[in-house]
């Protein structure tokens, strides 16, 4: 379900919190967990590693040295297991998931599974990740219609969007929450719009998986993938990308590999039952199988299981409700101090931006010698924090810059 910052922080005040959920809120902000130095800010960028993914990591290493080391690794791994976690974290099955690289590479495999072409455009917004706004460009290139809806008062409009989908569109594809601005798209009622337009939906969720609720049935949305290491809390190496079992049928297999293949069976070698020289096979069916090219990190997916948990444990919603004061405070004081907002107040998640003049030569010097880690850029901040910061950390930025 898709709700404002507004929204969601009343609805997670109005619940009553079970013992467990008590227990989690109440360990909130979580210092033990991390061992960094200075004041981290800045967990939109990457997350830092905490203690018990960074076990798993290490308890995969040692058996991969030597405790299992004749273990069938490819066939016994940790990929189902972390599969099945994110699937509940979106309300997804399981089945309906792959393990990609990472979300741009997943977003990359589904635009060649859909056919992009100069037949089927793409609409997108300016808020969608920047790397992703050059692929659609690159395409544009070679044909594919596109369309780019610019921001009004720092949101991106849903009579915009709609305006922009035409008849030869066939994607619309959008950042959930915004990485440079934290703006939050209702992706829901984005969904009904363009169905009704007979157009699909991506959405790259690596900013709300973790971060907030997030339901891909609710939300209807068609694709969407999030990779591990941003508010998942783990390692680089993994993505998660959802197919919405009924847009299956509309995808067709674009790469070929290992992980995709079952029955195989040789005619080259003594024994071999007669044939011909390529040999036997049959392709998997599903979207494991579509995507699924080849190995994956097994030991990212190892701590991606310990990062799961973790996040499991602590609850998205009492992860939502600890930042909301923090985020609060900055949007209420960074103005002041001659920060100009970015970030709409009712958006639901992780991230707070400002534009700033001159922000990374003014800022920078200042905020190293004070230890304080934020993104900064030529002319805009972003500010992210994590479940290990607390108002104290807010202050201290606060100050750092009141002295720019």
């Amino acid at each position: 379900m898709e709700l404002s910052r507004r929204a969601l922080i009343g609805s997670l005040s109005a619940l009553p919190l079970t013992g467990a959920a008590v227990k989690a809120a109440s360990s909130l902000p979580d210092k033990a967990s991390y061992e960094f130095s200075g004041t981290y800010l800045n967990a939109a960028y990457v997350h830092p590693m905490n203690r018990p993914v960074r076990q798993a990591g290490n308890d995969f290493f040692a058996a991969r040295a030597n405790r299992d080391v004749n273990r069938a690794w490819p066939g016994d791994n940790p990929r189902n297991q972390a599969v099945a976690k994110f699937a509940a974290f979106i309300n997804a099955d399981p089945a309906d998931i792959a393990v990609v690289p990472s979300t741009m590479e997943g977003e990359n495999h589904l635009l060649a599974a859909l056919g992009i072409d100069a037949h089927h455009g793409v609409v997108t917004d300016a808020y969608h990740y920047s790397p992703s706004l050059v692929l659609y460009g690159e395409l544009h290139k070679r044909g594919v219609p596109l369309a780019v809806v610019a921001p009004k008062n720092n949101r991106i409009e849903l009579a915009d969007m709609e305006r922009a989908i035409g008849p030869d569109t066939k994607l619309v594809a959008i950042s959930h929450v915004g990485s440079n601005t934290g703006f939050q798209h209702d992706l829901k009622a984005l969904c009904d719009v363009a169905h009704k337009k007979g157009a699909f939906v991506y959405a790259d969720i690596i900013q709300s998986v973790g971060a907030i609720p997030f339901d891909v049935k609710e939300s209807g949305v068609d694709f969407c993938c999030c990779g591990t290491y941003k508010w998942l809390m783990g390692d680089f190496g993994t993505a998660f990308l959802y197919v919405r079992p009924d847009r299956l049928k509309e995808l067709k297999r674009t790469f070929v590999g290992w992980r995709q293949v079952t029955n195989e069976q040789s005619h080259a070698y003594p024994f071999d039952p007669p044939g011909p020289a390529i040999g036997d096979w049959t392709m998997r069916t599903g979207t494991a199988a579509t995507f699924e090219v080849s190995t994956p990190s097994w030991s990212s997916l190892a701590m991606a299981i310990a990062s799961l948990d973790y996040v499991e444990r602590l609850g998205v919603a009492n992860i939502a409700r600890h930042r909301q004061p923090l985020i609060t405070r900055l949007q209420e004081e960074m103005p002041k101090l001659g920060f100009m907002p970015l970030t709409p107040k009712d958006a639901a998640g992780p991230i707070v931006a400002f534009s700033y003049k001159d922000a990374a030569t003014r800022l920078d010097p200042q905020l190293k010698a004070e230890r304080i880690k934020i993104s900064t850029y030529d002319n805009r901040i972003r500010i992210s924090p994590s479940v290990y910061n607390d108002m104290d950390d807010i202050e201290r930025l606060l100050k750092a810059v009141s002295r720019v």
